[in-house]
């Protein structure tokens, strides 16, 4: 819970990049958030399913299991889970393909921390209900 009450948004941040999912970390917690980090879309989907995180910021380049297969899955689970996919090599792959699967948005790296939490704060604020 924040000190006014409100519980305290939980945001997992997968990426195989440990400066990145440090860098989000510190960002996100300094503005209210909490943060889990996960190296993988694999090691990112069992802490979804066991943290039931409130939104989700995702590479798409990982090894074991790629950003596009973990928010396949995710929204399998919970279709309207809200990702942010961010990625340098958002061209490669079909816009309207991960629209499809259900991921709210697509940023492109070097990520723009101030686009970034915008767009975090516009997902939570059309978020249905509290987890």
């Amino acid at each position: 819970m924040k000190n006014d009450g409100t519980c305290m948004k939980k945001i997992l941040v997968v990426d195989d990049a440990v400066e990145v999912r440090e860098m989000l970390d510190d960002f996100f917690k300094l503005e209210g958030y909490s943060v889990i980090q996960a190296e993988n879309g694999l090691q990112g989907l069992e802490i979804f399913k066991k943290e039931k995180p409130d939104a989700a910021i995702v590479d798409i380049e990982m090894p074991q299991m790629n950003g596009l297969e973990f928010a396949k899955k995710a929204l399998e689970y919970d279709p309207d889970f809200p990702i942010i996919i961010v990625s340098a090599f958002v061209e490669k792959y079909s816009l309207d393909y991960i629209n499809n699967l259900g991921v709210k948005v697509v940023l492109r790296k070097p990520i723009d921390l101030t686009k970034l939490a915008k767009e975090v704060k516009r997902l939570f604020s059309k978020s249905k209900s509290p987890k």
